[in-house]
């Protein structure tokens, strides 16, 4: 089982960074080495913003990306950090607060959402490669408040059908950096247990799994 931890920040070693390694800390802690966990920033990778190559939104001629799900026209590396979150078994994304999220954040999540949309229009049997995969968020600042950022966050991770991870009563769980860790040095143990939450999930699922014969 695998864990990718998705660093949106421009900054490869600053609060997101930490505390996203952090969070994988305690996944393999969690799950005693059996979780294997990776770290893709969003930096490295050159993410153009979706320009909507479809026909129109009435009557469609041509789907855009939906004609060959997966696929994008645009020529860049999306499709690598895509291919990423379809090989992993669980995502976590921790992003800083800019306005209100960096912009090549902002363009993955844009691509991913056309993809969803434009390839179920095209192809009714087309099954999304991310439904269900446990989803966590880490949300980080200096002062201001992360409310905006973990919206944002929680919102694409339901749109895009995977499963944001919870805890006691069914509340779904997320890390407020606010301060990042310097001031808030809490949020790393916060940051281990989201890691935490989301090993168990997986752990949980395999067991299931292999009880129901599989």
């Amino acid at each position: 089982m695998k864990i990718l931890g998705v660093n949106a920040s421009q900054r490869k070693d600053g609060n997101s960074y930490i505390l996203l390694k952090a969070s994988l800390e305690g996944a393999k802690e969690e799950s005693d080495g059996l979780v294997k966990t990776e770290i893709l920033h969003l930096k490295d990778f050159e993410i153009k913003p979706c320009e909507a190559h479809y026909s129109g939104l009435h009557e469609f001629k041509s789907w855009g990306c939906g004609k060959k799900p997966y696929k994008c026209i645009l020529k860049d590396d999306f499709e690598d950090v895509f291919q990423n979150m379809i090989d992993a078994d669980g995502i976590i994304i921790s992003a800083p607060l800019y306005y209100p999220v960096p912009s090549k954040l902002v363009s993955v999540m844009e691509r991913l959402m056309a993809i969803v949309y434009f390839a179920k229009k095209a192809d009714k049997n087309y099954v999304w490669p991310l439904t269900g995969k446990p989803f966590g968020a880490i949300a980080t600042s200096y002062e201001d408040s992360n409310i905006l950022v973990l919206k944002i966050l929680r919102k694409f991770g339901f749109i895009a059908r995977m499963y944001l991870v919870r805890e006691a009563k069914n509340k779904v769980f997320s890390v407020d950096a606010k301060g990042g860790v310097e001031k808030n040095p809490d949020s790393l143990g916060e940051a281990k247990k989201l890691g935490s939450l989301i090993a168990k999930t997986l752990i949980k699922r395999r067991e299931r799994y292999k009880k129901e014969g599989g």
